[in-house]
């Protein structure tokens, strides 16, 4: 994978378990395998912490969203790429399955980089910000940004010319159940707007049901979406009156190409 240097933006180059480049700035790998390129002079957390990993990685790992990954994996088959880099990949759960002889992952939350890379030894992870990413222009064959804001202007610089991008969005009817139980006048998604900077090739829609067993993983759901940090501490305290949950699960996943 042609990764650069955060801070001079020149090739990397591995050599044993380091990367340096010309400029001389060497970067380690860490024990568990992932790459931290993100450049930072204060101790702040950066991306989701551990409680919000938790919940996502107990959550997706009882593959309730396997509808959605086993189609954004059978859609970039179609186009055999060589080289892929997911953006926002989080721990890994849509990234380790990704389609891709050289595979990267990147995320600025250290804590999920890390469960990430000691469950996937198929992907290289590196701690960096999406908006800035370590990758060598015009080299990527394909990129991934699911549930997370498009860096649209790196994805630019980074595809190959005609290369593909596919990212996935919450659609109008996404867990509509769960804000049922959670709030008095409960609203639909708004359908997201098209990327003009790319060529749209495909808009597919990706509707099921789940049945959420118990209330451990409702809790999960719920603490892995936006409404949890908009939803005030009495409307959280319902779900812990909720045992089990039929919901709908209503996604977009949008196939772009460069221009």
């Amino acid at each position: 994978m042609n990764l650069i240097c955060p801070v001079c933006k020149t090739k990397l180059t591995q050599i044993d378990r380091s990367f340096s480049c010309v400029n001389h700035h060497h970067f380690d790998i860490a024990k568990s395998g992932y790459l931290n390129l993100f450049l930072t002079n204060n101790n702040k957390i950066h991306g989701d912490n551990k409680e919000m990993i938790q919940a996502r990685t107990s959550f997706l790992n009882m593959d309730y969203y396997l509808p959605l990954k086993e189609r954004i994996v059978n859609e970039i088959k179609k186009i055999k790429p060589q080289s892929l880099v997911d953006l926002a990949c989080g721990e890994g759960y849509y990234t380790k399955d990704l389609p891709a002889i050289n595979k990267v992952g990147i995320d600025l939350s250290k804590d999920a980089i890390q469960y990430a890379s000691k469950h996937d030894s198929s992907t290289q992870y590196i701690v960096s910000s999406i908006f800035d990413c370590p990758i060598l222009e015009h080299s990527i064959d394909c990129m991934t940004t699911i549930f997370a804001p498009i860096a649209i202007e790196e994805i630019q610089r980074c595809l190959k010319k005609e290369g593909h991008f596919f990212c996935v969005f919450p659609a109008e009817d996404h867990l509509y159940q769960l804000k049922e139980k959670l709030y008095d006048t409960p609203y639909k998604n708004e359908k997201p707007q098209r990327l003009e900077q790319l060529s749209l090739v495909e808009e597919i829609r990706i509707t099921s049901t789940i049945h959420l067993k118990d209330t451990k993983d409702i809790q999960s759901l719920f603490m892995m979406t936006p409404y949890y940090f908009k939803t005030s501490q009495t409307d959280k305290e319902k779900i812990n009156n909720l045992h089990q949950l039929d919901v709908t699960i209503d996604f977009y996943l949008m196939h772009y190409q460069s221009l």
